[in-house]
């Protein structure tokens, strides 16, 4: 298990991590063939305030149970924002990108951007799995349920659906990838063949792709340094300059790279969040 202070997507996490609680855990072996990681976030807020959370997720579908609703949501082009109030929790497994695509019959492009009940995805009453999760208070027992119902519907085995995850793996690992034609080189397969897969298992176009895992770079490293250079930094990450890097950070993040960086780096301070590592979910 770790805690969310490594975790790329979260916006601001030294902010936001005061203001709930968020744990990641790897999955057994045989889940991790298809699901990246389970999470869980909970949170008690004060009466009378709230906290939006901020994310800029990965490319990928995730499957979470909350104390209020059971959904699959897709691929997320913009800023995910969640607001909090009160006390609540999420349970979530997030999948490998690529790797929702064998347990649904249809392209999973037609869930980006949308939220839809895991009942109606997947065919499957979620009512016994929610009374089950709500009623268990250890967190890893909850992802335990969660797990175990992902076991009752596990699918045939995809082997596009792994290759593509390998693929995409490669370009949040690495920095040089920044162009579509290298990325199909890497894939051994053309442009075109290239973007028609990755519509039906990812959602999206593998040049967005490429640019949603540059700016979680660009989102850490404003986060973690004091000061940027953005020119030298929009050349590391492939775009054009300094002002292209700009106006894709400020309409996906909905900040220019310098004022993100100004609210992303206040005093630390107690982020209440879990420093263990723990062994996979079984």
């Amino acid at each position: 298990m770790s805690d969310g202070l490594d975790e790329p997507g979260i916006l601001q996490p030294a902010v936001s991590l005061r203001h709930f609680d968020y744990q990641r855990y790897a999955p057994a072996p045989m889940l991790g063939e298809l699901v990246d990681n389970f999470w869980t976030t909970s949170w008690d807020l004060a009466e009378g305030t709230s906290y939006t959370a901020q994310v800029l997720p990965n490319p990928s579908v995730n499957l979470t149970v909350t104390n209020t609703e059971a959904d699959v949501t897709g691929l997320v082009r913009r800023r995910y924002d969640r607001h909090l109030a009160g006390r609540g929790y999420a349970i979530g497994a997030r999948f490998r990108p690529g790797c929702f695509r064998p347990f649904v019959d249809f392209s999973v492009s037609e869930l980006t951007g949308r939220h839809r009940p895991i009942a109606e995805v997947l065919g499957r009453d979620t009512s016994a799995l929610r009374r089950r999760i709500a009623a268990q208070p250890d967190t890893e027992a909850r992802v335990g349920l969660l797990a175990d119902f992902l076991r009752g519907s596990w699918p045939e085995p995809d082997p596009t659906a792994l290759e593509v995850a390998a693929v995409v793996a490669q370009i949040a690992d690495r920095r040089d990838l920044t162009r579509v034609t290298q990325v199909a080189a890497l894939a051994g397969g053309t442009v075109r063949s290239l973007q028609r897969v990755f519509a039906s298992y990812v959602g999206a176009g593998p040049k967005w792709v490429i640019q949603r895992f540059r700016l979680q770079d660009a989102a850490v490293r404003a986060a973690a340094a004091q000061r940027v250079d953005w020119a030298a930094l929009a050349v590391e990450l492939g775009f054009a300059d300094q002002a292209h890097l700009t106006r894709a950070f400020t309409a996906t993040i909905g900040l220019p790279p310098a004022a993100y960086a100004s609210r992303a780096q206040p005093d630390l301070g107690s982020t209440g969040v879990s420093d263990a590592v723990r062994t996979p979910v079984r």
